[in-house]
C-alpha cells in the first residue's frame, strides 16, 4: 500500500510502499529526517504527535505541520 506526501501546494508524490502501520511511522520518520538535512538546525521540523482520519478511501496523517500532509493507502 502507497505512502503519499502532499506538500503546501497541494501536490502529491510517491514516498514508498508500506504494509504495516509500523513501516509507515518508520518512513515518516525517514522522510522528516531527510527533509531536514537541507534546513539549519533551528528550523528542523520536529513531530510532536501524529493525527489519523479517513478521507477520500485513504488514511489521512498530520504530523502537526498545517499545511502538508501524508497519506496511506492502508487503514
Amino acid at each position: 500500500m502507497t505512502l503519499w506526501f502532499e506538500n503546501s501546494q497541494g501536490i502529491k508524490r510517491q514516498i514508498c510502499d508500506c504494509q504495516t502501520w509500523q513501516e509507515v511511522n518508520k518512513s515518516i520518520d525517514e522522510f522528516i529526517a531527510q527533509a531536514n538535512t537541507h534546513k539549519a538546525p533551528e528550523k528542523a521540523f520536529k513531530c510532536y504527535y501524529i493525527r489519523t482520519w479517513e478521507e477520500d478511501g485513504m488514511t489521512k496523517i498530520d504530523v502537526g505541520s498545517h499545511t502538508e500532509f501524508f497519506y496511506w493507502e492502508g487503514k
